[in-house]
């Protein structure tokens, strides 16, 4: 796949932008173009262009519409030869999708364009050699299939919880169950102070730091520590809904987190929170299985 984005400078002191987009499959090349007023008014606007795409050089021609008018304004030519910047980048990819895998090689090869003419209707171009960038793009991948998608999620958090022994102090999780992230706010109505970030857990504890900060002023004013225990309590929670091909299957662990909050200026507070995992699990099945238990 290659690709040409340029912006060309005109003596009139309108702006011309253009890209073109070229690949081996039937019908992947064309080009597009507008042109815009220095106070982004747009003037001129092409689209559904041609671009040819040689091993060294590029032509495109671009139909284009009077904005103001909607008429036909003419088109636009563009002529560059392609020049080779280095050698070749590759970049592994491994990416998952639920059950669904994609790997292989990504490879760029970046390119300078001398151009060497460009034809806009009403308009003297300023040629310049930065005018252009472009690269060319080689996927070398392979995508599972499996018979049936399936897609998971977790997600972790605490109600908003008061902390004993702080005044004005509250404190919440979110996030991921190995790594919640916390907030840990403090307002008296005129100074409103708050802590946050993430907090690792290893078993089912954890400690963290964080600055607490002036949100009038955005300053720390002191340092504040943060620990957590959780403890399950009662037993998980399970559902599933099916329609069709879709089955949703959907787990609540509840948790007590226990939350001990410190300053460095000895303030202090504790919290006994309710707090619950949620993990959600999505089948799709092909169409051939549908409706099976």
């Amino acid at each position: 796949m290659r690709d040409v984005s340029c912006v060309f400078e005109t003596v009139q002191g309108d702006l011309i932008f253009f890209t073109a987009g070229g690949s081996t499959l039937e019908g992947g090349s064309g080009s597009s173009m507008f042109v815009e007023t220095p106070d982004f008014e747009l003037v001129l606007d092409g689209q559904g262009g041609t671009a040819d795409f040689a091993d060294t050089t590029l032509t495109a021609s671009v139909p284009l519409v009077d904005v103001a008018s909607q008429q036909p304004a003419g088109s636009a030519t563009v002529v560059a030869d392609r020049i080779r910047l280095g050698q070749p980048t590759t970049e592994e990819i491994r990416e998952r999708s639920g059950n669904s895998w994609t790997t292989g090689t990504l490879t760029t090869t970046d390119y300078r364009l001398h151009v060497t003419s460009v034809i806009v209707p009403g308009y003297d171009v300023l040629l310049d050699g930065n005018d252009c960038t472009g690269q060319d793009l080689a996927f070398d991948v392979k995508t599972t299939n499996p018979t049936a998608q399936i897609y998971s999620s977790v997600d972790f958090g605490s109600d908003i919880c008061d902390l004993d022994g702080l005044p004005d102090g509250q404190v919440r999780l979110t996030g991921q169950p190995k790594r919640p992230f916390f907030e840990v706010v403090i307002d008296d109505g005129s100074t409103p102070l708050k802590a946050s970030g993430d907090l690792e857990l290893k078993g089912r504890s954890g400690s963290a730091t964080a600055e607490l900060i002036d949100l009038t002023t955005e300053q720390p004013v002191a340092e504040l520590s943060i620990t957590v225990e959780l403890e399950k309590i009662g037993r998980a929670e399970r559902d599933a809904q099916t329609d069709g091909r879709v089955t949703e299957r959907m787990t609540r662990v509840p948790y007590r987190a226990t939350i001990t909050v410190s300053t460095s200026d000895r303030r202090s507070g504790r919290a006994d929170c309710f707090a619950e995992e949620s993990q959600t699990k999505i089948i799709v099945r092909p169409e051939s299985v549908a409706g099976r238990p």
